[in-house]
């Protein structure tokens, strides 16, 4: 048989259906990129919610300790870092400093000793009074109703970040008066 006789079979794809291919895989990576990006995000919302609670869990340590919770955000500064700074959108921050270092309200950070298991994407803010002294009104996040001469000693934990760098920020909202956790735009 010689080599002319035989024939030969070219089967292959056409430069239309490759493209067809190349377009399907495009959108279908681009569907699986923004689930992905949205359950990062809600992850990230979780350790908003862990540091309330640990947060919260630190105030009963000091109030058990010393008849009171502490005022840590007495300077009304985000700790670590301010979250609604552009720069510090979707950052992780160090949540201790060493002592003498740091934002102005590290050394009462350091006092109360919430546990954290690494650094942060949310700044954090807390602020204690005494029976009778109104509690304080965030300026934003979840609506929330106070009432106007607490009974008791009070705090009130606030939580803010941008987890996905949008310009969208996750606000958490808790304080002494329930168990409650407040979330608006939860995950974003």
């Amino acid at each position: 048989m010689n080599a002319r006789s035989r024939s030969v079979s070219w089967q292959g794809f056409t430069l239309v259906e490759l493209m067809v291919v190349v377009v399907i895989t495009g959108i279908l990576a681009s569907l699986g990129f923004a689930a992905l990006n949205k359950h990062v995000s809600a992850a990230w919302g979780a350790e908003a919610l862990n540091m309330v609670q640990s947060i919260r869990a630190a105030q009963e340590r000091w109030r058990s300790e010393h008849m009171m919770y502490l005022d840590v955000s007495s300077e009304d500064t985000w700790y670590p870092k301010d979250p609604t700074d552009v720069a510090n959108r979707g950052q992780q921050h160090s949540f201790f400093y060493p002592p003498g270092g740091g934002p102005d309200d590290n050394e009462k950070w350091l006092l109360l000793r919430p546990t954290v298991s690494g650094p942060v994407r949310f700044g954090y803010l807390v602020n204690a009074g005494a029976a009778g002294v109104a509690m304080t009104v965030p300026a934003e996040g979840p609506a929330v109703t106070w009432p106007a001469d607490p009974p008791d000693n009070w705090y009130v934990i606030q939580a803010i970040g941008d987890t996905d760098s949008d310009g969208v920020h996750s606000h958490y909202l808790a304080s002494s008066l329930d168990g409650e956790v407040e979330t608006q735009n939860h995950g974003e």
